[in-house]
């Protein structure tokens, strides 16, 4: 049976763009969601239906890879690059769940500050892959990933004093438990944020 490949010009990166922008929407709807209060279920289908959209463009960009000879860039960057973006998305869904599941009130300045990082991060995320293919662009793209960087520190920053206060000054173990685990995975999410800026600046260095 003939293998029906995709031409050589299929725009890899359309869809790590339309990618994304999608993690951009999940991340503004997951910072409404915790400035509104606890999370019902209108919020928690709202960003389930981004990680969706997300896998749905995950696989499709993996299918792609498996039918086309040619890609832009290196196979192994295109494809470690769409899972990791992915896995923004099930961070941040993974959080709405359990701020959910948990009937946290996540309206505190530790988690909003928490949201509105993740938020910013995602956006320069964004704005980095926009431009990647572009080599004229590249120092935009790095300066894109340095701030990345800096938002992955404040994230480091922010859990030691959440975490920090909550230890002070929550006194029922069971709300210090679930809200340490909330905080940590919203750290987690800058962290993997940063692990795909840095997945970007080594793309450019090969392809500089």
């Amino acid at each position: 049976m003939a293998i029906n490949f995709v031409p050589k010009e299929v725009k890899f990166f359309d869809f790590l763009n339309m990618q994304a922008e999608n993690i951009v929407k999940a991340a503004d709807a997951f910072k409404a969601a915790v400035k509104k209060g606890p999370f019902g279920d209108e919020e928690i289908k709202r960003i389930k239906s981004f990680e969706h959209e997300g896998d749905t463009l995950a696989h499709e960009i993996v299918d792609m890879l498996n039918r086309t000879f040619i890609t832009p860039i290196d196979r192994e960057d295109i494809h470690a690059l769409a899972n990791i973006l992915d896995d923004i998305l099930d961070m941040i869904n993974s959080m709405s769940n359990r701020i959910h599941l948990y009937k946290l009130d996540p309206r505190n300045d530790g988690m909003i500050a928490f949201a509105d990082t993740i938020d910013q991060s995602t956006q320069a995320l964004a704005n980095a892959v926009k431009h990647m293919h572009d080599t004229k662009r590249s120092r935009r793209v790095l300066d894109y990933c340095i701030e990345v960087n800096r938002l992955e520190n404040m994230g480091d920053q922010l859990r030691d004093k959440t975490i920090s206060g909550l230890f002070e000054n929550e006194k029922d173990p069971i709300q210090v438990i679930k809200w340490k685990e909330i905080y940590e995975g919203a750290e987690a999410t800058l962290d993997t944020c940063e692990h795909v800026a840095k997945v970007i600046e080594a793309i450019l260095v090969k392809h500089g």
